[in-house]
């Protein structure tokens, strides 16, 4: 047994020269693996950092971005926000009584999937004295993952619906008919869209205006003192 030990021990060939692998190989193997996954999983941005709806910083690039998107000021989409002018993105984006944009950044994080929001924010907080042309401009560069989830982040701030950006992009390229199917993202948001401002309207069943508003002449767009009484009928 001994003698036929030896003869099977001094004909074997180490794994390494028979083509196999030894298990230091495969342990070398697996590092040297998982090092490569960790250095690429770094320097690939679709792994960036996912968007907190609790960090300030990406609030306020969320705030910037969706400003130069929608044309609406900040200060309309975050009224309790406290400006920072040495540093925007150090700005207090605050919490107002309806605090919708918080509602909206989670909903928008949650529904995309292809790190979009992250690319976009990213951009933000990289420039953050960007103009809103810059902004847009860098939309309009990207890739179409990007440009439709502007689109959906516009009309959600407008109409309070999401809208899926595949489901635009087919639109966008015939090759879904419209209607395009929407899901209005609470109660609050159906509230808080700003189609309702901008055409002096409120949503059908909700109205935050005096009693008997009704009676008196809508509020002319163009009247530059608004504040004034409301002009009478011609």
């Amino acid at each position: 047994m001994g003698h036929r030990r030896e003869q099977n021990t001094q004909g074997a060939k180490p794994a390494t020269e028979a083509g196999g692998f030894s298990r230091r190989t495969m342990v070398a193997g697996t590092v040297a693996t998982a090092t490569v996954a960790a250095v690429s999983h770094l320097a690939n941005p679709a792994y960036a950092q996912a968007p907190d709806p609790s960090s300030p910083q990406d609030m306020m690039a969320f705030l910037l971005l969706s400003e130069a998107l929608t044309g609406v000021d900040r200060l309309l989409l975050a009224p309790e926000l406290e400006p920072n002018k040495d540093d925007i993105l150090s700005s207090k984006p605050g919490i107002d009584p309806i605090n919708i944009k918080n509602d909206y950044f989670t909903w928008i994080n949650a529904k995309d999937k292809t790190s979009s929001f992250a690319a976009m924010l990213q951009f933000v907080k990289k420039n953050p004295k960007s103009l809103p042309n810059d902004i847009t401009d860098f939309v309009n560069r990207s890739n179409n993952n990007i440009k439709f989830l502007a689109r959906s982040i516009v009309l959600l701030w407008y109409l309070g619906s999401w809208y899926e950006p595949k489901d635009l992009e087919d639109q966008a390229t015939g090759a879904k008919p419209p209607p395009i199917p929407s899901e209005v993202v609470s109660p609050k948001a159906y509230t808080q869209g700003f189609v309702w401002q901008i055409a002096g309207a409120h949503p059908m069943g909700y109205s935050n205006l005096q009693f008997g508003y009704w009676s008196r002449n809508p509020r002319d767009p163009n009247d530059p003192n608004p504040l004034l009484a409301p002009s009478k009928s011609p």
